[in-house]
């Protein structure tokens, strides 16, 4: 009786660590800057930008990019919105150049207060960000 207890337990906890592990996908990262972004300054992120004023990014992928088009999105995290707390400021797809599959680099402006979150997908997968980073808006 003690073996099949044993077993029992051995099975149970075999299949719990088959359930409770997640599939993690590989992530870049996005840089945020108030100036154009150089080699000399990229590693200089900055979080928190004023009303009106550009917001430079980095986009740099995990591996290189298949792919010729990513979307940028950026959302606001407020609690007046009707689907979770999350609205849609602005959407953008851009076709990546053959020497640009490693990263992406532009610029937007914003004039409303908040927290933002910007996030990066392939045109393949709409559903895993390749990158995700919030920043604030004073």
């Amino acid at each position: 009786m003690k073996v099949f207890k044993i077993i029992k337990i051995f099975l149970l906890v075999i299949s719990l660590l088959f359930c409770l592990t997640a599939c993690t996908y590989k992530r870049g990262i996005i840089l945020f800057n108030t100036q154009q972004i150089t080699r000399e300054n990229a590693l200089q992120n900055q979080k928190v930008f004023a009303e009106g004023q550009r917001v430079y990014y980095l986009f740099i992928a995990p591996e290189k990019m298949d792919n010729e088009f990513i979307r940028v999105q950026v959302f606001k995290m407020t609690e007046d919105a009707p689907w979770g707390g999350n609205e849609v400021v602005r959407t953008k797809d851009y076709r990546l150049m053959l020497d640009e599959r490693y990263y992406h680099t532009n610029y937007f402006t914003l004039y409303e207060k908040g927290r933002y979150v910007m996030q990066v997908f392939s045109h393949e997968d709409f559903q895993h960000p390749l990158a995700l980073c919030d920043f604030y808006v004073k």
